[in-house]
């Protein structure tokens, strides 16, 4: 047993001199990260034993290890801590396989250990941007010195800065934990922002010098390109413009535009584009630079083109009780007429006391007269309480005729209301409206590739003539729409969502080390207010309606409509009852002359 105890005592001293307390150090080194950590043993030469050793210790305070890198994914990735050492042979191949893995960006972390102190110039670092997280332990007595390693941009110096030391006691000089707050300062390093250009040319020199004229044209890239720039500043970064034609879409199976430079890494970022699957595959996403929105612009018909307005002045029970009051009215008309009975007046028929009932409801006159006090009374109660009823009636119908509906909320509403669908001619509409499995979607893309792609100023003016909804992004129509609309016509108009999702986000190249540093600087510009400072000055509002009385505007055929309908109804049933009469009357002539014929027989 004492034998035993000596050999364990002697492996444990070998292998402690063989590690220069590097079990202490990787504990402590652990255990100040405060975060779920893997350590993985990548490219170090050490013993078997010593490896066994290290991994029993990391698993007495929790921590897992593990002698080969295990299958990335998304959800873990953040926990891993790749451990090398320097003084190995295939340290180079090391570093090599990890560049093309990508394993020297971020989430992953690394820590190389070294027996001679960091040199700034070895080309281990070329890769190390200011997206990694290295941290290369020197040995120092019996302890160690930590320095972090980076570089702000390819071909640039690297910078070397401490990180704190190690003997016995661990000692952290980093002046914040948050990655962010270490490496924001890019050293004046170039950041390429790609802007897409869809609408005019001259947007580019607009960009490019500032300008705020024009800012009905590619409103989407000038705001961007502003807030991309500020953010760009903010890093120490120096601003560079490119410009693509077109957001992205995929044409004989190549990506095309801002997408494409995203790939080929021709900037770090692009103009805002909607997200889908197909994009998510080969570029990231960072953060929302404005409000841009794509949406159906139209006026809302007037009510007289959905609905019989001639119908809606009233409630249905005011109708029943107007219809109970002629019935009542006609009958005590019929019965003040006919009672008392006098010499030399005939009875009045219940037929045309109704029809008097009813032309003082439509406020007409009737030849039917009356003789008597309380018959006359009656009369004049009748016209009086109509004529009050005929003016709140008319009142409202004057209302009613100008009024704006409510009939189109949704796209299907939007189909059935025989409204002319139409988009704007840029590149995105056409890659919008295809073919799509939702048979309604499917029957307006249809639609609107039926119909000719209009100009911007087309469009506007088409929208202000109304029923006719045009698709595009809302703020250089909006703007156009304060332009040439008069005040009364702002307040029908209406905006639906086609595509399915309300704003658009920057994309980012994968390839890119300033993505997470962007997505930080865009959230901190969104969250003190700067981003709405900046969208206020490029964004136009939807216009707000400013009268609350509508203008007047002449009465059409369309307007009429139901009452044409009704007129024509009355004289096909007038015409109807003109032939019965005309039937009834040749036919009771013809019985009356048999009759006589038959009675001039049996004489």
């Amino acid at each position: 047993m004492d034998l035993f105890k000596l050999v364990t005592l002697s492996w444990l001293l070998i292998i402690q001199a063989e590690g220069k307390n590097v079990d202490k150090f990787l504990k402590g080194f652990v255990e100040n990260e405060r975060k779920p950590t893997v350590v993985v043993f990548n490219g170090v030469c050490w013993k078997n034993s010593l490896k066994v050793h290290l991994m029993k210790e990391l698993f007495k305070i929790g921590v897992r290890s593990s002698s080969r890198m295990p299958k990335t994914t998304s959800l873990q990735d953040h926990t891993v801590m790749l451990l090398t050492d320097l003084d190995c042979p295939r340290t180079a191949e090391v570093f090599q396989n990890a560049t093309h893995q990508e394993l020297h960006r971020l989430p992953y972390r690394w820590l190389a250990l070294s027996r001679a102190p960091v040199s700034s110039s070895s080309p281990l670092w070329d890769r190390f941007l200011v997206d990694s997280d290295m941290v290369v332990a020197a040995e120092e007595g019996d302890g160690y010195r930590m320095t972090e390693i980076h570089k702000p941009a390819l071909n640039w110096p690297t910078i070397v800065t401490p990180r704190g030391e190690f003997h016995g006691t661990f000692n952290d000089a980093r002046p914040h934990r948050e990655h962010f707050r270490r490496r924001r300062d890019v050293m004046g390093a170039t950041i390429t922002m790609v802007n897409a250009i869809q609408q005019h040319n001259s947007s580019i020199d607009r960009i490019l010098q500032d300008d705020r004229r024009g800012l009905e044209y590619d409103v989407m890239a000038r705001n961007g390109w502003t807030y991309g720039k500020l953010g760009f500043y903010m890093l120490n970064a120096t601003p560079k413009a490119e410009f693509a034609y077109s957001f992205g879409y995929v044409k004989n199976g190549q990506w095309t535009g801002v997408i494409q430079s995203m790939i080929d890494y021709k900037g770090d970022i692009g103009t805002n584009l909607g997200m889908n699957k197909a994009r998510l595959a080969v570029v990231t996403y960072i953060d929302t630079m404005d409000n841009s929105k794509a949406r159906f612009i139209y006026r809302q018909p007037a009510l007289s083109r959905t609905a019989n307005i001639f119908s809606l002045p009233f409630s249905s029970g005011v109708w029943m009780a107007t219809g109970i009051a002629c019935f009542f009215a006609g009958f005590a008309f019929y019965v003040s007429m006919n009672w008392p009975r006098r010499d030399g007046f005939d009875r009045v028929r219940v037929g045309d006391t109704f029809l008097l009932a009813t032309s003082a409801l439509s406020q007409q006159g009737c030849e039917l007269q009356p003789h008597n006090l309380s018959a006359r009374i009656v009369l004049w109660s009748v016209f009086t309480s109509m004529m009050a009823l005929y003016a709140a009636y008319s009142a409202n119908i004057v209302v009613l005729l100008q009024a704006p509906s409510t009939s189109i909320n949704s796209l299907a509403q939007l189909v059935k209301a025989k409204i002319t669908l139409a988009g704007f001619d840029v590149d995105y509409n056409r890659f919008l409206f295809k073919a799509d499995p939702d048979p309604l979607r499917d029957h307006i893309a249809k639609q609107v590739k039926s119909n000719k792609f209009y100009t911007l100023s087309e469009g506007t003016e088409k929208i202000r003539k109304g029923l006719f909804a045009f698709h595009s992004l809302v703020e250089p129509v909006y703007r156009q729409i304060e332009k040439t609309f008069q005040e009364a016509e702002k307040c029908d108009l209406m905006e639906l969502d086609y595509i399915g999702y309300s704003g658009h986000t920057s994309p980012a190249s994968r390839k890119s080390p300033y993505v997470e540093l962007l997505r930080v600087t865009y959230r901190w510009l969104r969250e003190v207010g700067l981003r709405s400072v900046i969208n206020h000055r490029f964004e136009s509002p939807k216009p707000s309606c400013k009268q609350t009385v509508a203008m007047f505007s002449s009465v059409g055929v369309a307007q009429l409509r139901p009452v044409l309908l009704f007129m024509v109804y009355g004289v096909l049933l007038s015409i109807a009852v003109a032939v019965l009469e005309l039937i009834y009357y040749h036919a009771n002539r013809n019985f009356l002359r048999r009759r006589r014929f038959a009675e001039t027989l049996d004489y």
